[in-house]
């Protein structure tokens, strides 16, 4: 016999299934809410505001890697003589077997703006008045103040001092105090405690690559400011890995002397 659908009845039931779900919610002192829908993925080529090209979060890749500094029509820096003697003799040290020994070969940390340089991951996290750049290479670790003026005095370090600001969909990176035990490159490009770089920093294709365009001054070294450009691919997929430069140094110097292992 086949009980007949009323009101009543219905709502009987409907309550009957419900009780049952409340008390196990109720007993593990668990408020039940359905999940939000996935959010739908958001790609880099849709990311059109102002406020995402200010986004330069993740990891990134370098393009063209070339341990050599060159300006952007492939010549040499506008060196002063004696910049340039300083670097002559460092090629010619390398040339004969016998190269000078750098920051990085002692495992420290490798200067500004080579580190930018370096064929290996780098990290970029923005947080409030502060923007962290984690280095693969020998673990780096670079702090940008932001929106501060440089101090008339700034400690000298490996990485420098750096303050900046966004123009447009630019950031604007100036440092100085960078060590003199820093090279700009690694073929032997050096400077003095003089050095300040800028850095423009700028998402294009679609923010697919991050450009780099840094701008070297050093009267002691060149006769005018020079240019060197670098490109970053957005790598999502890698993680920054561990890196101990002190572990099994195949480079360490002797005598101020890189000697390979």
């Amino acid at each position: 016999m086949m009980l007949k659908s009323t009101p009543l009845l219905s709502a009987a039931l409907a309550l009957a299934l419900a009780v049952p779900a409340v008390s196990y919610s109720q007993e593990r002192g668990v408020s039940y809410k359905p999940a939000p829908p996935l959010p739908k993925p958001v790609y880099r080529e849709q990311r059109s505001s102002m406020e995402n090209k200010r986004d330069l979060n993740g990891v990134w890749f370098i393009r063209d890697y070339n341990r050599r500094f060159r300006t952007p029509v492939d010549t040499l820096p506008p060196f002063t003589p004696y910049g340039k003697a300083e670097f002559d003799k460092r090629v010619k040290a390398e040339t004969d077997g016998k190269p000078y020994a750098d920051a990085s070969t002692y495992c420290w940390p490798h200067g500004i703006p080579r580190v930018m340089n370096s064929p290996y991951p780098i990290q970029i996290i923005q947080t409030p008045g502060k923007i962290t750049i984690v280095h693969e290479v020998a673990h780096n670790i670079r702090q940008i103040h932001m929106d501060q003026k440089m101090p008339d005095k700034v400690p000298t370090s490996f990485l420098g001092y750096s303050v900046a600001h966004w123009d447009g969909d630019v950031l604007v990176i100036e440092t100085k105090g960078t060590d003199t035990r820093t090279w700009i490159d690694e073929e032997g490009i050096i400077h003095s405690d003089q050095l300040y770089t800028i850095e423009r920093l700028r998402k294009t294709e679609n923010g697919e690559n991050l450009e780099n365009e840094v701008t070297m001054m050093d009267p002691v070294f060149f006769t005018r400011p020079w240019v060197k450009k670098i490109n970053y691919a957005w790598r999502p997929d890698l993680r920054i890995s561990e890196y101990v430069c002190e572990e099994n140094n195949r480079n360490a110097p002797q005598a101020g002397v890189t000697v390979a292992k």
